[in-house]
């Protein structure tokens, strides 16, 4: 079986798990608070700016005439560059850490104070525990990221396997112990402690060497221009749909912002099965175009957009099916009413096909859309708030989908077809 797939579909289960928990043992408002907390971590996404998604690029093409050796020793020419580029891809990470705790950490005590329910809970303490957890868990990406991108795609993630395990083990006990402030860290805990073990015991070669040398790694020449670009993109599509949740949270109620956070997070969920066969073939698309190999490319690309779209198909069908029969059930009086429901899995079908067109110009280190689904994002949310004030959540979810239809979309295929008429 596909590793990514198999990783998803355990995702998947602890997912539906971990919503049973939250439906039995958390009030609405307590909801609310779980998923607003669980938004400011996905922040670390923001602060990578990309950079982790540049480094399973880079790294496939650096890592083509190396190996693995014992406990993360690597084999070959130019195996001393390779190691530099870990040391340094680390060094980077720790600053970025650093940064988003002296940022973060402030405004989320600023913006909790404002909420009416704040007095209703004891959240200074998992506020801290929750940054610090954050900061921890950037410092594994570039581990993850660069040995993904050396194509031992199987090992990261059977550690990914591993690492959601424990942490939604975790979670779902905290749930019922009645901490719903501190499950949301659990998955950050998770990954820091078994990916720092990971390393101790199995790859101690690799362990975290900080330095200021670039002398056997050029980052400017060969991480910063495509970092940046990627970057961008994150930024976009962290502003376009993760950002309102804590938006609904200041200024509707911690309930909506809950329902859209439960909502959104059971379409991210069959996004993110669905997006296993485009991961899994990532690092072998980027050597094809490395070696100018466009027609297996091509072969790769479509064979994974077909099963990838057809399963979200499908999946959409039965999640909508299901909602419609079983609407009295408990759990879906904790989602958003059935046809803004429906507007968020749209939303998941469309974005899937834009990410579709940005994975397949990516392989080739190219980023030509970043600014404009920047812009696109902006104007979104822009929208999104105006609406959202004025026609509350079902306005908010229109004009999203307005937005990526008549704007997104169309730049999104014009770009596309400009790229593929300049390399073939």
């Amino acid at each position: 079986m596909n590793i990514a797939f198999l990783y998803r579909i355990t995702h998947a289960l602890l997912a539906l798990i971990t919503l049973y928990f939250i439906t039995q043992y958390l009030t609405l408002e307590e909801q609310g608070w779980y998923y607003t907390f669980l938004s400011f971590s996905a922040l670390i996404y923001l602060f990578d700016f990309g950079l982790s998604i540049a480094l399973v690029h880079v790294s496939s093409i650096e890592f083509a005439k190396l190996k693995w050796g014992a406990n993360g020793s690597i084999v070959g020419k130019n195996s001393k560059k390779y190691q530099e580029f870990i040391n340094v891809a680390f060094t980077k990470y720790l600053k970025i850490g650093a940064l988003y705790f002296i940022i973060i950490f402030p405004f989320g005590l600023m913006y909790f104070n404002d909420s009416e329910t704040a007095k209703n809970y004891f959240w200074h303490i998992p506020w801290i525990i929750h940054v610090i957890l954050s900061a921890l868990s950037l410092l594994c990406l570039p581990y993850l990221s660069i040995i993904e991108g050396s194509g031992n795609i199987k090992e990261i993630y059977n550690l990914k396997i591993i690492q959601i395990i424990t942490g939604s083990t975790l979670c779902c006990l905290l749930i019922y112990l009645k901490y719903p402030l501190l499950a949301p860290s659990m998955l950050l805990l998770s990954i820091f402690i078994v990916t720092f073990l990971w390393l101790l015991f199995y790859r101690k070669n690799n362990l975290p060497k900080i330095t200021n040398s670039l002398n056997q790694y050029s980052w400017k020449k060969n991480i910063n221009s495509f970092k940046n670009k990627v970057g961008i993109t994150f930024l976009g599509s962290y502003l376009f749909i993760q950002i309102y949740t804590p938006v609904l949270f200041y200024f509707e109620d911690p309930v909506t912002a809950g329902k859209f956070g439960l909502s959104l997070a059971i379409g991210n969920m069959v996004g993110l099965i669905s997006s296993s066969w485009f991961v899994t073939n990532i690092p072998n698309m980027t050597k094809c175009i490395a070696k100018n190999n466009y027609t297996d490319f091509s072969i790769l690309f479509k064979k994974s957009f077909y099963q990838s779209t057809i399963f979200l198909l499908f999946s959409i069908v039965f999640i909508c099916l299901l909602y419609f029969i079983f609407y009295e059930n408990k759990i879906f009086d904790r989602l958003l009413e059935f046809y803004n429901f429906i507007g968020i899995l749209l939303y998941i079908f469309i974005t899937h096909l834009i990410n579709s067109i940005i994975i397949y110009i990516r392989c080739s280190k190219q980023e030509p859309l970043a600014i404009p689904h920047f812009l696109c994002s902006i104007i979104t949310l822009a929208f999104g708030i105006y609406f959202l004030i004025h026609y509350s959540i079902a306005g908010l979810i229109i004009s999203i989908l307005a937005t990526q239809l008549f704007i997104t979309v169309p730049v999104s295929l014009i770009g596309w077809n400009k790229y593929k008429y300049k390399i073939y």
